[in-house]
């Protein structure tokens, strides 16, 4: 595979940043009321909102570089 995706509002923010140091690449969390099911689930984040900064922050605690990327891949803005 060439990249791995964790949808962050299903495994939670702590298991997304563990996941980038086992293959993950992506990390993936369009917000609305729909998310709200995972909440209902047990999921971690009662509310599942990130902003950009925060994810930012969550990739670098990781130890990874952050990179914004279109649907090919390719880098967006840096």
């Amino acid at each position: 595979f060439l990249h791995l995706k964790a949808y962050w509002p299903a495994v939670g923010r702590q298991l997304a940043r563990i996941s980038l140091s086992f293959g993950v690449d992506d990390l993936d969390g369009t917000i609305n009321d729909s998310t709200r099911i995972y909440s209902l689930a047990g999921a971690e984040d009662l509310n599942p909102v990130m902003t950009v900064s925060q994810m930012v922050a969550l990739i670098r605690e990781a130890g990874r570089i952050p990179v914004e990327r279109d649907s090919y891949y390719r880098t967006v803005n840096g």
